[in-house]
């Protein structure tokens, strides 16, 4: 069989794209689960005679793998719904794979990026949406999607589960540091977009990668983040070669060992995160999501 490539163009792909690996589901609430592939971490939800499901994960393999998953935890009920956090193909790409027949929910942003990138595997969004808060009932599960602006990828919808006090965003904050290249942050707004979820009550936050968290470990990467952003602008002020990889690690865990070198993954990775972090002060971040206004991007000049 003819797996699904994504962008792949190498037949020698194949075997990666197939491979199915073990899932590990954990129910948080009622109807609410997590499922992770031990990197890559989503959430789907059992509804009145469908599931719900966020993401794909970022293989065929891993899709028909996930969606074993949720087989073996919501019996005889079909994937109905799948929400898209993100544009990226490791979380998105392969809906073709996981639910065929789905209705497929994305922000605006994130379907216009699919429209574009033509990658397959990854169906485009039959629904659409615009703006920072929905609060939608599906299938008889109520839930609340969330976009301040710009975060993580193209169109990053959070979901908020008030009554079970339970928050998902995907690839944006780790209670570790083990996401260290970062790459497609949008550093401009990003810590306030961030700090501005911490107005909503919740207790459990379910990351895109890794293990679950609670609000302080949320809270502890959000400043971990910030802090690495303050000294690579310190990095600038005492003329540490920003351009090097061992002098600005160097640098960044003199300054930040103290405070945040109990983290996992700390000294691995607060160089890449360091290198890819003064590249936003260098260049000004990827593009328009890195502006005050980021809105405006592609706005108007991408039909759906």
């Amino acid at each position: 069989m003819a797996e699904n490539r994504g962008l792949f163009t190498l037949d020698a792909a194949q075997a990666y794209l197939a491979a199915e690996p073990e899932m590990t589901t954990e129910k948080l609430a009622d109807r609410l689960f997590t499922v992770s592939d031990g990197q890559v971490r989503t959430i789907f939800l059992e509804g009145n005679s469908s599931v719900i499901a966020f993401d794909t994960f970022g293989t065929p393999g891993r899709a028909r793998a996930y969606g074993k998953a949720i087989g073996e935890a919501i019996p005889d009920k079909r994937i109905g719904t799948v929400i898209y956090s993100h544009d990226h193909l490791d979380h998105s790409g392969f809906a073709a794979d996981l639910a065929p027949d789905a209705d497929v929910i994305a922000d605006e942003m994130c379907a216009k990026v699919i429209r574009l990138r033509q990658a397959e595997g990854q169906l485009q969004p039959t629904r659409v949406l615009n703006g920072e808060r929905h609060e939608l009932t599906i299938d008889g599960v109520d839930l609340v999607l969330l976009n301040p602006g710009p975060t993580h990828g193209s169109g990053n919808l959070a979901a908020y589960f008030g009554a079970e006090k339970i928050f998902f965003s995907s690839d944006t904050v780790l209670a570790n540091a083990r996401y260290g290249f970062m790459p497609d942050y949008h550093f401009c707004n990003f810590i306030a977009y961030m700090r501005g979820f911490l107005a909503l009550d919740w207790d459990c936050f379910v990351p895109g990668r890794f293990e679950l968290t609670d609000r302080a470990g949320f809270e502890r990467g959000v400043d971990f983040i910030e802090a690495v952003m303050t000294e690579c602008q310190n990095a600038f002020v005492n003329f540490v070669p920003i351009w090097a990889y061992e002098p600005m690690k160097g640098y960044c865990i003199g300054q930040l060992a103290e405070r945040f070198g109990d983290l996992e993954g700390f000294e691995g990775h607060v160089g890449q995160m360091a290198i890819r972090i003064v590249h936003h002060y260098l260049m000004g971040g990827w593009g328009l999501e890195d502006t005050p206004e980021p809105r405006v991007l592609m706005a108007g000049h991408i039909s759906l």
